[in-house]
């Protein structure tokens, strides 16, 4: 029963309304936004009001594209829709493709924009019933646009930006384009890592299983410690995480780690560490026996490592804040085994669980990265033994900040030599890495990763 002073199910509604158009106004990351947008209510909004507001938000900012275009489309009259209404039908018609209550009925989510409209905008509740009426009598195959080889159109079924798709299909061709547009929107969970300093996946799995009876939790499918969940909320409230037994980490990034194969006693460079994810695994993976400098620009940034280290138990890494396109501290080690230059990138493999990324990122920001990761990438490869292994990675899916970097790298630095693919001892991490040596996971739908590449050198002279 709802106390006095909850929201109820049209309040939720009413903020996220809201959210979207304060983004709309200034793009920036949704969940800040929706959590101060609730702050400032006066009713109380318990965690499942909470949790509601944040994937409608984001599946509505996703899928925004998308939802203009129905709206366009359903328009019996061309005419400009005011921002309060076609929020309130984003939302509607986000909610009646993609119900999160399939109990829920289709006349209710009509009655609910009805009845938002009738606050938000007295008189206009007819417009609102109308469209999505009509929307209900169409089949989605009527509405979207010819699933051809059009950007264009590809763009507007997978709501995308168009630069971002041409972009793919100039890269990529046609058909990894589309796979790319396809894994932008697929999103089945949180991957975790275990922490093998503590315990082993399979007695992790078996023991969580024992203590939350229909608990899913799924191996995954390339990394030998990775697993994923739709119940993360749970995952991260529970003493296996606060103990320090898992920690948040999609496969992708996990792999990366393991292409690099850390071994006990080594000394590892990782440049541009935080907030110490793969810092934290290239520990755990050489049984926190090596020494490890978690290196970042970042002040701030290198707190997080710190605390993420307290929390696992782990005792091998040293943080550092410096400048990484230029020489490191004459204190450090000048000479490693092992260096990760994980580069500030665009970010773009990850749209799928960021929201609004999609959005705030532009070309240009793409291509001007480009010169500071070469520049990261040169500086670090200085600090490589001969015989060394050096892994060059990003997030992201653009040829410009991954294979055109490394490219140029290597014209320029005779002495260092991809590695190929023969060479890699784990046959899993091997299927990952293409004929031209490059490590690439956004094409991998059957997994759902995300879009990491990662290139493995190794210093010769």
């Amino acid at each position: 029963m709802r106390r006095q002073n909850d929201m109820n199910d049209q309040d939720i509604r009413r903020v996220v309304c809201q959210v979207i158009r304060d983004w709309e106004e200034k793009p920036q990351p949704v969940a800040p936004l929706i959590e101060k947008s609730l702050s400032r209510e006066p009713e109380k909004c318990n965690p499942v009001q909470r949790a509601l507001a944040t994937n409608l938000t984001a599946g509505v900012i996703r899928r925004h594209r998308c939802l203009d275009h129905y709206i366009d489309k359903l328009l019996t009259k061309r005419k400009k829709v005011q921002p309060e209404l076609r929020n309130i039908l984003r939302l509607a018609l986000f909610e009646l493709e993609f119900p999160a209550d399939k109990s829920r009925p289709q006349y209710a989510v009509v009655s609910q924009a009805v009845n938002l409209a009738k606050i938000t905008a007295p008189g206009r509740e007819g417009f609102v019933n109308g469209i999505l009426r009509s929307f209900l009598r169409h089949n989605l195959a009527e509405l979207l646009p010819e699933d051809n080889n059009k950007p264009k159109n590809l763009a507007i079924r997978h709501s995308l930006p168009l630069w971002l798709v041409k972009k793919w299909q100039i890269d990529f061709g046609l058909a990894a384009a589309k796979k790319l547009c396809r894994n932008a929107n697929r999103f089945q969970g949180t991957t975790f890592r275990v922490n093998q300093l503590k315990i082993s996946r399979n007695k992790f799995l078996r023991d969580f299983a024992a203590e939350n009876a229909g608990a899913s939790l799924n191996p995954g499918i390339y990394g030998k410690n990775a697993f994923s969940s739709q119940q993360a909320a749970a995952l991260l409230d529970s003493r296996w995480f606060k103990e320090g037994y898992i920690s948040v980490q999609d496969e992708g990034a996990q792999l990366v780690v393991e292409l690099i194969n850390p071994q006990a006693g080594e000394i590892i460079l990782d440049a541009c560490a935080a907030p110490g994810g793969k810092s934290a695994y290239l520990a755990e993976s050489s049984r926190d026996k090596g020494r490890i400098i978690a290196a970042d620009s970042e002040p701030k940034r290198i707190l997080r490592i710190n605390e993420t280290c307290a929390r696992l138990g782990i005792n091998s890494i040293e943080t550092i804040c410096t400048d990484l396109t230029k020489n490191l501290p004459a204190d450090l080690p000048q000479a490693y085994d092992a260096i990760l230059v994980d580069v500030p990138c665009s970010g773009l493999g990850v749209i799928r669980r960021r929201a609004d990324l999609r959005w705030r990122k532009s070309l240009q920001e793409s291509l001007n990265l480009a010169t500071i990761q070469l520049q990261i990438l040169t500086n670090c490869s200085k600090y490589l033994k001969i015989g060394g292994r050096m892994i060059y990675a990003t997030c992201t899916t653009c040829r410009n900040e991954n294979q055109d970097v490394v490219r140029k790298f290597l014209a320029g630095n005779p002495n260092f030599r991809l590695v190929p693919r023969s060479k890699v001892k784990a046959a899993p991490l091997r299927k990952l890495i293409n004929s031209d040596n490059f490590f690439e996971t956004g094409f991998i739908e059957e997994s759902l990763m995300d879009g990491f590449f990662a290139a493995l050198m190794t210093r010769t002279a």
